[in-house]
């Protein structure tokens, strides 16, 4: 995405309040959702995971009944979306159809017994929280250990009990709810803490990182200069969101609605 899409989707969000219109409703109850640059939104309901267009339309659908429910989907390579399957340390790659793409990745059979995030990172590398450690482990293609952060409950001096993990634009996020969003480079250097403590979900977006505060509001936080945007978003009633140039993504407890910012 370019620097002038990064101020239209700044724009665009803002936008939502005065001109926002709802062209969509996927009626699903979801316990995840995820969005890719095409504006596809992927649902996890239990073990099945379901892709819709920006129009609604389901296209694909995948589940996996003998590795339980899916606790995390990345589809920031929409081209190879990771599935994480935390309770049987397993990660399954899917290609653009959701069918399964090479061979599953067993966590324990490489060592890491208590991995509690996992995340795509680039050249078809993967991110894990590993519990055991305290710490960001970067893997390579072939399984084989890059890089660590150490314990980062001693380096950071602070308790961990981190939700989410994500690797976007060279850094690396991991949403710990005790302290904030604690942001690394992509060699697993510390960078900077977004010191609001709370935080369930959260998108980056260029230098900005969109987040729902503990009373359902969304807000941006410039990763530089610490700015932090407000926004008034056309629904109340909302429990996660996802922003897509010119669609926002609000989900419910029954559906998912769909805006863009035409007037």
């Amino acid at each position: 995405m370019k620097k002038i899409s990064y101020l239209f989707v700044l724009a665009a969000f803002s936008g939502f309040a005065q001109h926002s219109k709802l062209v969509t409703v996927i009626e699903t109850k979801a316990d995840i959702i995820t969005t890719d640059i095409q504006s596809n939104i992927y649902v996890v309901k239990g073990n099945e995971l379901s892709k819709y267009n920006k129009t609604g339309k389901l296209l694909y659908k995948y589940s996996n009944k003998n590795l339980g429910n899916i606790d995390f989907v990345d589809v920031s390579n929409m081209l190879k979306p990771l599935l994480f399957y935390k309770n049987f340390l397993q990660i399954i790659y899917l290609d653009n159809t959701l069918s399964t793409n090479g061979d599953p990745v067993a966590l324990d059979r490489i060592g890491y017994n208590q991995a509690q995030l996992a995340c795509t990172s680039f050249n078809n590398s993967i991110w894990l929280y590993d519990q055991q450690n305290l710490e960001l482990v970067r893997l390579d293609q072939n399984l084989d250990r890059i890089t660590g952060t150490g314990n980062l409950s001693i380096l950071l001096n602070t308790q961990l009990q981190p939700n989410y993990l994500l690797e976007y634009d060279n850094k690396v996020f991991v949403n710990n709810p005790l302290t904030g969003i604690l942001i690394f480079d992509i060699y697993g250097t510390y960078y900077k803490t977004i010191s609001i403590p709370g935080i369930q979900h959260f998108q980056p977006i260029g230098e900005w990182v969109y987040f729902m505060t503990v009373d359902n509001k969304i807000e941006a936080y410039h990763i530089k200069t610490s700015e932090i945007k407000q926004f008034t978003i056309p629904s109340e009633n909302f429990i996660n969101f996802r922003l897509e140039t010119d669609i926002l993504f609000l989900q419910n407890k029954d559906s998912i609605l769909l805006y863009n910012d035409s007037p």
